[in-house]
């Protein structure tokens, strides 16, 4: 009788350390998407603010001195000829001309593209921490049961 409980409690050992493996695993892959999620969301603000510059650049008269933003908190003063047009990089090196309106409904686009991925990401987290919980609770169990043995 004896043999079968220590057989069956290093069972449960090896058990309980393949379950903790797989809760970390999972509570790592947790956080990740997290992040991932957060960058997706810092994304989706700066899209947004992005299409309400380009929205206000509409109403600004020509001649007009502005700032213009080259980077890393460095600006630079310029008179705004006309806000029709804007030169768009659409990868590998290549720019494109579009007016305003082909502009903004392709942030707009963008911007949906973005929130649908952050749903579907948020679905993907919370499933992640729905699992998690449902492993916390198996290990519970299982320490218990060792515990007892």
């Amino acid at each position: 009788m004896k043999k079968h409980q220590s057989k069956r409690q290093m069972n449960l050992k090896t058990e309980i350390q393949s379950k903790y493996a797989e809760f970390q695993l999972l509570s790592q892959q947790a956080g990740q998407l997290e992040e991932q999620l957060n960058n997706l969301e810092e994304q989706i603000v700066d899209l947004g603010l992005l299409k309400n510059s380009v929205g206000e650049l509409k109403n600004v008269k020509k001649d007009t001195e502005i700032l213009i933003h080259l980077g890393h908190n460095l600006f630079t003063k310029a008179r705004l000829n006309e806000a029709k047009d804007f030169i768009i990089g659409v990868g590998a090196g290549t720019l494109v001309k579009k007016n305003f309106n082909s502009t903004t409904e392709l942030l707009a686009n963008q911007i949906k593209e973005l929130e649908d991925l952050r749903n579907l990401m948020r679905g993907k987290v919370s499933e992640a921490y729905a699992t998690l919980q449902k492993i916390h609770n198996e290990l519970e169990n299982m320490i218990q049961e060792d515990n007892s043995s």
